[in-house]
């Protein structure tokens, strides 16, 4: 009995944890972690270090599959109907796709076109931010 009534807690526990929403504060750290891949991926072009590159892009690609918009509370549509959610999304298969160019240019020893698939990345970032974020010029 005491076997199924941990494991009757464990299925519930799971059940939230499938249900529960994605944090400002998980946002955050998904942020910042998405920063820190891109310096790991600019210092890996600087330096010439194609492992540091390539972790880098692992790095930004894992973590941009996760990240999610802020929800509107006032939204009356569902979150996965709504222009943001659809914008980020975009943004972020765009953000995977340019984090691979970069590695396979620097793979191909082409640095220049490593560069300029890195600048990709960082203006669809900067898109999603003004986008999402309302990010206004200053």
């Amino acid at each position: 009995m005491y076997k199924k009534m941990i494991a009757f807690g464990l299925v519930v526990l799971f059940s939230l944890t499938l249900n529960a929403s994605y944090t400002d504060e998980e946002r955050i750290r998904d942020m910042r972690t998405m920063e820190e891949a891109m310096m790991r991926i600019q210092k890996g072009l600087l330096i010439n270090d194609k492992n540091m590159l390539s972790k880098g892009v692992n790095q930004l690609q894992q973590v941009t599959r996760k990240v999610e918009p802020p929800i509107d509370k006032n939204s009356i549509l569902k979150q996965k109907n709504t222009y943001k959610y659809k914008f980020s999304r975009k943004q972020g298969k765009k953000i995977i796709q340019s984090a691979e160019e970069i590695r396979v240019e620097m793979n191909n020893g082409n640095k220049h076109s490593a560069s300029k698939a890195f600048i990709k990345v960082l203006d669809q970032c900067i898109s999603c931010h003004n986008k999402i974020r309302k990010w206004q010029n200053k």
